[in-house]
């Protein structure tokens, strides 16, 4: 899909749409947000309409479809939204919502969590640890997989248990998006929080119940694969560093790699010959280009 009008509450993303040909406009059928991943997060929990993240200039924001420099780009930007599955947590008569993960965890630092797991009204096990994340697919290169779990396909009709630092060595379990996942009678030295996506969170009480609660939509760009022209080995080291970090200017290429700026500028020109890289008019600087891939 393309995208020709967008609803956004930043003032520096609205005018820089606005310069490349995109209106902006409450009631729009997308909504654009400016940020980091925690913002872009924020949206996704409140909001049904297709998101569009745009990160800040050298921000690494993996839930965004594109920087603020590469702007110039999204009117011909071949975008698809894809599902983020919404989770709800309740206890105590409280809830929060979660796109990436539900954590319980102590309120204290070194604190032990003791509790029980049921799905379905059915006992799985006990455990003792640092606490427990429910995930989603997309949560599951998050917090979930610096805890043990692993990554799960962003389509996937599936939530991720993860123990956090089980003192029983519990493994992830992996249950359908439609099961009742239940944390029950957990106790702790201090508080226990059920936290959603690391910003809202609530008191827990005797129990907490997590369950499916619809989907969001995160636009992100439609990837097309060719097939690969012969590079030279500083080229195809630019390539992968434009792919792993976002846009950056000749000079920031030449201070990451520490190739000389006449082999930066020799691997850019054979790789936007092969179509493999684009470049712009820096925003920020109108003397510069950045390149992307």
């Amino acid at each position: 899909m393309k995208v020709a009008e967008v609803e956004t509450d930043s003032s520096v993303l609205a005018e820089a749409l606005r310069r490349v040909g995109v209106e902006v406009r409450w009631g729009a059928a997308v909504v654009a947000v400016y940020g980091r991943d925690r913002d872009i997060l924020r949206v996704l929990r409140a909001e049904d309409r297709p998101v569009l993240g745009v990160s800040p200039p050298g921000v690494d924001a993996k839930l965004a479809a594109l920087e603020l420099r590469e702007l110039p780009l999204l009117p011909e930007l071949e975008l698809k939204a894809v599902d983020a599955m919404r989770l709800v947590a309740e206890s105590g008569g409280q809830r929060v919502v979660a796109i990436n993960e539900v954590a319980l965890l102590a309120a204290e630092p070194a604190a032990l969590v003791r509790y029980s797991l049921y799905v379905d009204g059915v006992f799985v096990f006990n455990d003792m640890g640092d606490g427990c994340l429910v995930s989603t697919p997309v949560g599951s290169t998050a917090y979930a997989l610096s805890a043990g779990g692993a990554v799960i396909a962003p389509g996937a009709g599936v939530v991720e248990v993860v123990p956090v630092n089980s003192m029983l060595r519990r493994p992830p379990h992996v249950f359908p998006a439609d099961a009742e996942v239940e944390l029950r009678g957990a106790r702790s030295r201090s508080d226990i929080l059920l936290i959603g996506d690391g910003a809202e969170r609530v008191k827990y009480r005797d129990s907490a119940v997590v369950r499916h609660a619809g989907t969001a939509k995160l636009l992100i760009r439609v990837q097309r694969e060719g097939p690969t022209p012969r590079l030279p080995p500083s080229a195809l080291l630019l390539r992968k560093i434009l792919e792993e970090r976002g846009p950056l200017t000749a000079s920031e290429i030449v201070s990451l790699t520490g190739l000389s700026p006449r082999t930066v500028r020799h691997a850019l020109e054979r790789l936007r010959s092969a179509g493999l890289v684009r470049s712009v008019v820096d925003p920020t600087d109108p003397r510069r280009r950045v390149y992307m891939a």
